[in-house]
């Protein structure tokens, strides 16, 4: 069993038409989906393995209807109930480049995780952004360890510079130090932050991880692999010309690569499968693929 946990949102879209035009209208089109990394990359994941979401949603009707789209995904979803459901404005422009609103809402508010919530996970993801604010984050580094405890492995998403300058830099990387993930999954500007990766190789905080196994993207470069402070692998990119919008794309890396690891194949083969997924994600609007790619 996959379990996510962390953010699920809301996701109100605008696509920009035009260049904006302040103080007036701007020609756009606007969609509102579900949201948040982590229940993205759950939406994602449930087509190609069993998947849990553990999250959070106000008792509302973006509450509800998030709930109901994770569990049309087949997602075995445990959600807790308070506050308001978060929700998130994403503006893309003409080049598919997103500038993103949070109001994150009950997302951080997820209490402790049930025992029944972790029964049979062989991998929890969560992302960074769970680490934004209490009660959530104290939540979420509970279920990791106490996943760990059982057997189980823990993947961790980087998520955001933004993120982790608030957090603090120093903050951040004891907290990983800590948990020492299975898995960690960053782009090169997130890599650089935490001191994970450079263009040259590994950081110096590889070296404090050495049996975790890193996933450094650079979007069209090709994503480098290493295990602790050692380069094992490089897997290139397929170009694409035909970006739609870039909203999900990292989520859906994720899913394709952990479910395709949970099926039992080696590195490569599942971070080219990770590849193949945000290929198609990339081709369409909002956290959503193309249909021949389930």
């Amino acid at each position: 069993m996959l379990a996510v946990i962390g953010d699920v949102v809301q996701d109100v879209v605008v696509w920009m038409q035009e260049p904006m035009r302040p103080a007036t209208d701007t020609e756009s089109d606007i969609s509102m989906s579900r949201g948040g990394s982590a229940a993205n990359v759950a939406a994602f994941a449930a087509a190609r393995h069993p998947t849990r979401f553990i999250g959070c949603v106000g008792e509302d009707i973006g509450g509800h209807v998030v709930t109901q789209e994770l569990a049309f995904r087949n997602v075995d979803v445990h959600m807790q109930m308070r506050g308001t459901t978060g929700m998130i404005v994403v503006l893309i422009d003409a080049r598919g480049e997103r500038m993103m609103f949070p109001s994150r809402g009950a997302s951080g508010m997820i209490e402790k995780v049930s025992e029944e919530a972790l029964r049979d996970v062989d991998m929890l993801h969560m992302t960074a952004y769970s680490l934004q604010g209490e009660p959530s984050a104290g939540s979420v580094l509970d279920a990791a360890r106490r996943v760990k405890a059982q057997g189980g492995k823990i993947s961790f998403d980087i998520s955001s510079t933004g993120m982790i300058d608030l957090f603090g830099v120093e903050r951040f990387r004891a907290v990983l130090r800590d948990l020492a993930p299975d898995v960690i999954t960053a782009n090169a500007d997130e890599t650089a932050l935490v001191g994970l990766a450079t263009p040259e190789g590994a950081g110096i905080l590889m070296g404090e991880l050495p049996e975790t196994v890193l996933l450094a993207r650079a979007g069209t470069e090709p994503t480098r692999i290493f295990h602790g402070r050692d380069l094992i692998a490089e897997v290139p990119v397929v170009p694409l010309e035909d970006v739609r919008d870039m909203t999900g794309a990292g989520d859906a890396f994720n899913a394709g690569f952990l479910t395709t690891r949970l099926e039992g194949a080696d590195l490569v083969t599942s971070v080219e499968a990770a590849h193949t997924l945000a290929r198609s994600v990339l081709r369409c609007p909002g956290a959503t693929e193309e249909p021949s790619a389930a």
